[in-house]
């Protein structure tokens, strides 16, 4: 059985994920709020990793068991701490990427836009490479980058590739739900299909 451990929440352009660290491991699990966001990201990134513009894919969207620790009686009068094994957001197994950092000179910190910096030409020749597999990589800053191993070489690849962060007019990738709510008043094909299917069986058993 792997053992998870929790690196924590962070936001994302409004959404919040949640990374998982494998003991012993170089990759971890990615969560997402819904599964549409996942099934995006998941696409985009499985798309780019194989061109080396993104960390490894290493399974579909899924759900894991996670440790959820919380406080309970002891039944004598103090607390104790319980860990109860919950499903974790709907996401996938990726490989971990190691955090970008500029160390030029001449940046003013934000490399992807700061032709005076060292790794300017680095970071657009990524993103042209990125736009050549038909997405536009909309959030380009410091903090989406990182580097992964491919022999003896890093490779400076992008990290965070949800919906919030990646554009794409191509059919190909999955309907993005942002509420998550797969009802009437999300706009998305997959929710309107969704509601309409939920109308049909009460009408039926009406």
């Amino acid at each position: 059985m792997q053992k998870y451990s929790y690196v924590g929440k962070y936001s994302d352009g409004g959404s919040t994920n949640s990374f998982y660290k494998i003991k012993g491991k170089r990759y971890g699990f990615k969560g997402f709020p819904d599964r549409s966001l996942a099934e995006f990201a998941h696409k985009a990134q499985s798309v780019l990793a194989a061109e080396n513009l993104a960390p490894r894919v290493y399974s579909v969207v899924c759900k894991i068991r996670v440790s959820n620790y919380f406080a309970e009686s002891d039944g004598k009068g103090g607390m104790r701490t319980v860990n109860h094994m919950v499903l974790s957001d709907w996401g996938y197994l990726t490989e971990i990427a190691e955090v970008y950092v500029c160390y030029s000179d001449d940046c003013c910190g934000d490399c992807a836009n700061d032709d005076c910096c060292d790794n300017y030409g680095v970071i657009q020749d990524l993103l042209n490479n990125i736009e050549g597999c038909g997405l536009d990589y909309a959030d380009a800053h410091s903090n989406n980058f990182g580097y992964v191993k491919r022999g003896k070489n890093k490779v400076l690849v992008a990290i965070d590739l949800g919906a919030e962060s990646v554009a794409t007019d191509d059919d190909s990738y999955p309907e993005v739900c942002w509420d998550g709510t797969d009802n009437g008043y999300c706009n998305c094909e997959k929710c309107r299909q969704s509601y309409d299917r939920e109308n049909e069986e009460e009408y039926d058993y009406a």
